[in-house]
């Protein structure tokens, strides 16, 4: 199952937020990471957040985590950021608060191409015909 198709039924809050399924089909095929990093900051007796975040963690999450995160966007009072990534123009910063304001919870994404690698063989001159005359009994058999 794609993740267009699994994620068919949250295709109106993904639309607000400029996801649409070509999107998603293209973190998904390869050769994009994407990494989060998740900021907490706790309120404790303070009238404001802090500046400095209490926590950070930062890894590095699929295709259909970003999708996860992405479709929770209209059941919680997120702060949504759009950004030009490699990906197009898509979430790059969600910021959730909690009801009591005690928590605030700030998730930003990074999202690279990185094209697959590939090994590259350097033939010497008498290889040539090792490989041609492999070539040749292949395609006669």
């Amino acid at each position: 199952m794609t993740l267009s198709e699994e994620f068919k039924d949250y295709k109106k809050q993904m639309d607000k937020v400029n996801v649409s399924a070509s999107v998603l089909e293209t973190l998904d095929g390869g050769g994009y990471t994407i990494t989060m990093t998740e900021n907490r900051y706790a309120l404790g007796s303070r009238k404001a957040f802090p500046k400095k975040p209490q926590e950070t963690v930062t890894e590095n999450i699929t295709a259909r985590q970003y999708a996860c995160y992405i479709s929770s966007i209209g059941f919680f009072k997120d702060r949504v950021t759009l950004g030009n990534t490699a990906a197009g123009y898509i979430p790059i910063r969600l910021t959730c608060v909690n009801p009591d304001r005690s928590l605030k919870i700030e998730r930003t994404f990074k999202i690279e191409y990185a094209p697959p690698t590939h090994k590259t063989f350097i033939l010497k001159p008498e290889d040539y015909k090792h490989l041609t005359d492999a070539l040749r009994t292949g395609i006669n058999e």
